[in-house]
């Protein structure tokens, strides 16, 4: 006689299993690769916390180097990529988020519609190319 112990155990093993490569399948497969003159952009995305702009630092560029948005409430989530301290200022908007490497921070402000500059301030990162422009309409 067969008991229901092994069929469970069985569904116990495979329904964490699948729940786990859906996980990281959902989060696999969001970069884009440029192609042509165009830098890559990145357009705001919705979230439950309302509307997000992902920024990476790096040494010394941002990715992405363009952001698109609408106007309205904003958050912009910087992430430090980098071996040094990296920021990401929009002076304008008085945003000034300063990390350490492998740290995220975030911003929240209402955009205006225009076209802004984003930049590291730490000196000499915005003179070595570490700027990128949003597009807000």
């Amino acid at each position: 006689m067969l008991t229901s112990r092994p069929h469970n155990a069985i569904r116990r093993g495979i329904v964490p299993g699948a729940c786990a490569v859906m996980f990281l399948v959902a989060g696999c497969g969001s970069g884009s690769a440029s192609q042509g003159a165009e830098p890559a952009t990145s357009t705001a995305s919705p979230s439950a916390a309302g509307v997000v702009l992902s920024v990476t630092g790096t040494e010394y560029s941002f990715a992405p180097p363009a952001l698109k948005a609408a106007p309205g409430p904003t958050t912009f989530r910087f992430t430090n990529g980098g071996a040094v301290d990296h920021d990401f200022s929009i002076d304008s908007l008085h945003v000034h988020l300063t990390e350490t490497p492998g740290k995220t921070g975030e911003a929240t402000v209402t955009l205006t519609a225009g076209t802004y500059t984003f930049y590291c301030a730490i000196p000499g990162h915005r003179q070595s190319g570490m700027q990128g422009k949003l597009t807000v309409r």
